[in-house]
């Protein structure tokens, strides 16, 4: 048995106290902690958060040598050995370890060490209440071994990879269950809010039925939604029986908001998806994770299954559950499209190598990144979005992704088996009449855009390319007022000017000479703003050429832009001919 004992000690400091006892150690004992957490593929490097680690056996002090950046070596003992530590945790994501006097979360992988040779035997985890705030309830999805609901007091994981996909959040919290397929189900917040619990929980019901009868079962007892509501934040980290969510105040719908709108759509997206992960990468994962590495990266070129597929069914099943009509869904699928087709980086990179190079590419994306890489999320979803349709398509609307993916998780995810690179492949081979072989290996290996259109349209679908109305409003949403000519870039404003962001390759902005990280002061010798910007983008027609005053870093700099035909880079979906959808998608009435 390895137990922890953990205290959120300093609140104002931000201190975790961690006490780790081992009943019995081996010669040269090593402890080490994850430099990265399952979900998130980027080497974080949590053992620099540890302070003043310290070990303890028989009542001497023992001797620790630190051999790496996150590896300890413990000095022979023939008794139990408790090692003590704290970890300062001052980052409010979902990936790491927060604590204020307002609220904690963590995450096992920034907290316990693991015991080297001894990671497969029980853990107990026994959780402290803070001196300043016993009053604090506690929610996790781990088991208990003793204490009452939401309490303080000891918990158990059958080892070291269940204990780190326990997530904790404490705090004056909010806590409303409700049942879903006839599981328990918590919505748990911390942080001020006005949320209307109740409608929350009834339509996160909806989303949870929808998906266990997708799958036909769950691979959880209870599920627990901790959610840390802030001002401005999003993320979602999923675990074995619950995620860890970070959401802005405005995206929980409140009692006197009736209507669907946009922010509480991201939020109901967000939980669908981390939702779907319980089936789709906790239990049904590549061969490459079984089991994780997590002092090293992990490489697979199967990101754009795991998260491409889940990020598909995300929307997808907003709408087949009843939350979000055919309209939104279409909108929500065109600002997909958009995204993709916007930037020059899907001819630069296939989906494979985008997953296969999460750690870098991806995970660490610099200004450069429309033009040189393509997101196995975005791209992943419309290539599932296409086998979903070619399968509707071949089968005369008998075979479904959705039974495909039930199918895959009961052959290869409950068994553990796990995926290879060509699983899916193979897998979708099987079926009678069904020849998607060379699509997908196009979509996959390749570096071009998927030909989307004339599949929708089968669908009674149509799509329409349009100029948006900047380059900051591109998605899935029509133009009221396009752009006459084409700048080329994305901005925000701030009081001094435009702050470029990106540059896209070969337009205006580019042979203009202007790079991200320019503030842009003056367009035409007028003041740069937001709105200036919009009402420019009225005045002029392609050819025309404008002065642009611009300072990079402390050096102004004058330069000659000359405008171009705006690209038709918004793609807005309608259904035209309902009659087609063949139950792929519900009209309203």
């Amino acid at each position: 048995m390895i137990a922890y004992d953990i205290t959120p000690i300093d609140l104002h400091g931000h201190l975790f106290n961690v006490s780790l006892t081992i009943e019995q150690t081996n010669d040269e004992q090593e402890l080490w902690l994850p430099n990265w957490i399952p979900g998130s593929y980027l080497i974080r490097d949590f053992s620099k958060h540890i302070i003043g680690l310290h070990a303890e056996s028989n009542g001497h002090s023992l001797a620790v040598k630190q051999i790496s950046k996150n590896r300890w070596q413990l000095a022979r003992s023939k008794h139990p050995v408790t090692v003590h530590y704290q970890v300062y945790a001052w980052d409010l994501s979902v990936r790491s370890a927060y604590l204020d006097q307002f609220q904690g979360f963590f995450n096992n992988t920034s907290l316990c060490l693991a015991v080297e040779g001894q990671t497969d035997l029980p853990c107990e985890l026994h959780l402290h209440a803070p001196p300043e705030a016993p009053q604090w309830k506690v929610a996790t999805g781990m088991p208990r071994k003793n204490g009452q609901a939401h309490s303080w007091g000891s918990f158990r994981a059958d080892n070291y990879d269940a204990l780190i996909d326990y997530p904790f959040l404490i705090g004056d919290l909010t806590i409303e269950e409700f049942i879903a397929h006839g599981i328990k189900h918590s919505l748990v917040l911390s942080g001020r809010h006005y949320a209307d619990t109740s409608r929350i929980t009834a339509d996160l019901a909806k989303i949870c039925e929808t998906q266990i009868s997708l799958f036909e079962e769950a691979p959880f007892q209870s599920y627990t939604f901790l959610t840390m509501v802030v001002g401005s934040g999003f993320g979602g980290l999923e675990h074995r029986n619950s995620t860890a969510l970070l959401c802005s105040r405005k995206d929980l719908i409140s009692a006197h908001q009736y209507e669907m709108n946009d922010n509480y759509q991201t939020f109901l997206s967000l939980c669908c998806h981390e939702y779907f992960h319980s089936w789709n990468i906790k239990t049904l994962k590549p061969q490459a994770f079984l089991p994780y590495q997590l002092e090293k990266e992990s490489y697979t070129e199967q990101l754009w299954f795991y998260e491409g597929m889940t990020s598909y069914f995300d929307d997808y099943l907003l709408h087949t559950s009843g939350i979000i009509d055919e309209k939104r869904y279409l909108k929500l699928l065109g600002d997909t499209l958009s995204r993709v087709e916007r930037g020059a980086g899907q001819y630069q990179q296939s989906v494979t190598e985008s997953s296969f190079l999460a750690w870098t590419k991806f995970y660490q994306q610099n200004e450069n990144a429309p033009n040189s890489i393509v997101s196995y999320y975005a791209k992943g979803a419309l290539i599932a979005l296409s086998l979903d349709l070619m399968l509707r398509l071949q089968s005369d609307h008998k075979l479904t992704l959705a039974r495909v993916m039930k199918e895959l998780w009961h052959e290869f995810g409950k068994t553990s088996i796990g995926t290879a690179d060509d699983t899916v492949i193979n897998w979708l081979n099987q079926y009678p009449g069904i020849d998607i072989s060379d699509f997908l290996k196009d979509a996959l290996y390749n570096k071009e855009s998927l030909s989307l259109v004339e599949l929708l349209q089968n669908f009674g679908v149509m799509v329409q390319k349009q100029v948006p109305v900047d380059d900051n409003s591109v998605g899935g949403k029509a133009s009221e007022q396009p752009a006459r000519v084409n700048f080329g870039a994305k901005y925000k404003a701030s009081p001094q000017g435009l702050d470029v962001l990106n540059v896209y390759h070969d337009e205006s902005a580019y042979h203009a000479g202007l790079s991200a990280g320019d503030k842009i002061i003056a367009i035409d010798h007028l003041q740069a703003t937001e709105q200036s910007v919009k009402r420019i983008l009225e005045r002029y027609i392609p050819g025309d050429t404008v002065t642009i005053h611009a300072f990079r870093r402390d050096e102004l700099m004058t330069l000659e832009l000359t405008w171009q035909e705006p690209a038709k880079s918004s793609y807005v979906l309608s259904v035209e001919q309902p009659d087609k959808l063949k139950g792929w998608l519900t009209p309203s009435g």
